[in-house]
């Protein structure tokens, strides 16, 4: 019978940090994080044991300084554990102390696994080599996932990394692999917690996926699609170069002029409101299924592929013609696999292309996909009036309601940097036809926290007056760019949703923790009031309380030529709720309103 794939994760996430106290380790320094779940359930469970003593930072920096003051104090090895991402980064400093002033310290970061490297995959970079100019030793699980690690590999692991930070006292670092799914069932997690072990670590009776990559074409050789046949076009985070987006634009008009083809983009594509073809809810279609029962069709992808999950599950699945396009970036980004890239620009390709196609095509393709364009425009239309029923009707804020209302408050003109985490996430689903009435900026790179504020800033230099929305605690981690205030050329609104931690946590699905406090290990909410913490910066600021006073408190906050700061008040657990309550009643409805696809 094959294993939980999560239990093993668990499992052998139980097993390292088992294996490190034994060998003296005691003080273990926690950041939140999705990738490392196991670790911190593991890391939990051992702490409610008495097992090791575990402290719980939202920011990796002063986490790594904090475990460096207590190795420089002890004169003992501890340890940091970190997600994936940017948040390995933000390790660097203290490493280049600890290697200086020659103090243990021990990082374990979770990273993707191999398959999901040097493709696009979001928060998938080459953290494996961020800390090896100053570690002592690095050392890492099987690349595709901690999961095939034998007991004797761990073993090894673990006595030579503890081995090197001791001796010759310094910073080492080992990067874990962990293939989803990541977050252990409760009952799986009482197996574990029971005694439940496979000698050994047989990995070949635990369950797994296999994934096909994508094939990179150069201009020696043009990919094509059919214009005269079914398509639909997914514009994600723009990647080109700023002078480039006004004819990536034009290419894109251009092309879903002839072919018809609907058009799913993602908030930071540059994609603008007036762009024929524009579906506005399409995360909320994948997710209710309305797009099950189409079954063979041209996919064109603009970009890295939007972080909705439910999108690359169908993207997943057989029926697919899909053709990748990158704005010069020749690095496989196909983190689903079998697409064939051409990576010399869209608007290359749609010249090149179209130099063989007749005119008459502009009329005869349009038979062929504006059913499906009209037919999505449909759901679209019932969606909009459909949640605007539904967010707005008792002035209460939300999440979704704060990104669907906030759009229509903003003038068109003023760009918004959406903070990682729910920001994005909700901009995505619920903001409609506001999502891209103006430039859209984020961090959809390694999809960091860190440098939230500052970054907002320096967009601000370029861009002028601009807002920010990000959460309670990426703009902790960055408070101290409110520094940056100073400088007369920024003028940001930040709008800060406190939902008293990471909300976005809540997601995660996790039935129950058997051990430990998930609030603790994964909300990790901050005793900081952010009014008190913006009048000692010299800010102006404002709480609102409802609906009704946001609209007020944007236009005071542009009356002000300075930066400001607007603190808006949620419940994570009751929005998670809701987004889940959206999605089940929005099925219900659509089925017994409207027709489905034919």
């Amino acid at each position: 019978m094959a294993i939980s794939l999560a239990r093993y994760n668990f499992f052998i996430s139980l097993e390292l940090l088992k294996t490190l106290v034994a060998k003296g380790v005691k003080y273990f320094v926690l950041c939140p994080g999705s990738r490392s779940g196991p670790l911190a359930l593991a890391a939990a469970s051992l702490s409610k044991r008495k097992e090791l003593i575990l402290i719980t930072s939202i920011d990796e920096r002063s986490a790594a300084f904090l475990a460096l003051g207590i190795s420089a104090a002890s004169g003992q090895v501890s340890c940091v554990i970190t997600t994936s991402g940017s948040a390995v980064a933000n390790l660097l400093p203290a490493a280049v102390e600890a290697d200086r002033s020659c103090h243990p310290l021990l990082f374990l970061t979770a990273d993707r696994p191999l398959r999901l490297k040097e493709c696009g995959a979001n928060q998938a970079v080459n953290q494996q080599d961020f800390l090896k100019s100053v570690c002592r030793h690095f050392d890492e699980s099987p690349k595709e996932g901690i999961h095939l690690i034998s007991q004797e590999r761990l073993t090894s692991l673990v006595g030579k990394s503890f081995e090197m930070a001791s001796n010759i006292p310094g910073p080492v670092h080992i990067n874990l692999a962990y293939e989803e799914p990541l977050h252990p069932s409760e009952i799986d997690q009482n197996k574990v917690l029971d005694g439940w072990r496979i000698e050994g670590f047989l990995k070949d009776e635990i369950t797994s996926n296999n994934f096909q990559t994508g094939k990179n074409f150069s201009s020696l050789k043009l990919p094509k699609l059919d214009p005269h046949s079914l398509g639909i076009i997914i514009v994600g985070p723009w990647r080109g170069k700023p002078k480039q987006l006004v004819s990536f634009k034009g290419a894109l008009k251009k092309w879903q002029k002839i072919t018809g083809w609907p058009i799913l983009a993602d908030p930071l594509s540059g994609v603008e409101n007036d762009q024929e073809g524009l579906i506005n809810h399409w995360d909320l279609f994948f997710s209710i299924g309305l797009f099950e029962k189409i079954k063979e069709i041209q996919v064109l992808r603009l970009g890295p592929i939007p972080p909705s999950r439910e999108l690359q599950t169908w993207l997943k699945k057989p029926g697919k013609v899909q053709l990748l396009i990158t704005e010069g970036d020749y690095r496989n980004l196909d983190p689903i696999g079998g697409s064939t890239q051409f990576s010399e620009g869209f608007s290359c390709w749609v010249n090149k292309l179209l130099e063989g196609i007749p005119v008459k095509a502009a009329i005869d393709t349009k038979i062929v996909s504006q059913k499906l364009t009209k037919e999505l425009i449909k759901y679209d239309l019932f969606i909009h009036d459909w949640l605007d029923k539904r967010l707005f009707r008792n002035g209460l804020i939300t999440e979704p309601a704060l990104a669907r209302l906030l759009p229509r408050l903003l003038p068109d003109s003023i760009p918004v940097m959406l903070a990682s985490s729910s920001p994005i996430r909700d901009w995505l689903s619920y903001s409609g036809e506001g999502a891209f009435l103006r430039r859209c900026f984020g961090f959809r790179g390694a999809s960091g926290i860190d440098g939230t504020l500052s970054m907002g800033m320096g967009l601000s230099i370029i861009m002028g007056r601009m807002v920010l929305l990000t959460g309670d605690l990426a703009l902790l981690h960055d408070t101290n760019g409110w520094l940056f205030s100073r400088d007369k050329n920024i003028s940001l609104i930040v709008i800060m949703i406190d939902n008293g931690g990471g909300g976005i946590f809540n997601q995660l699905n996790i039935d129950r923790i058997e051990e430990g406090d998930f609030e603790e290990i994964f909300l990790m909410p901050q005793q900081v009031c952010h009014l008190t913490l913006a009048k000692a910066y010299g800010l102006k600021y404002k709480q609102v309380a409802c609906l009704d006073d946001l609209e007020q408190a944007i236009e005071w906050s542009f009356s002000l030529s300075t930066n400001v700061l607007i603190r808006v008040c949620t419940n994570s657990l009751e929005d998670h709720r809701l987004r889940v309550s959206l999605r089940d009643d929005l099925k219900k409805t659509l089925s017994e309103n409207l027709s489905s696809f034919d």
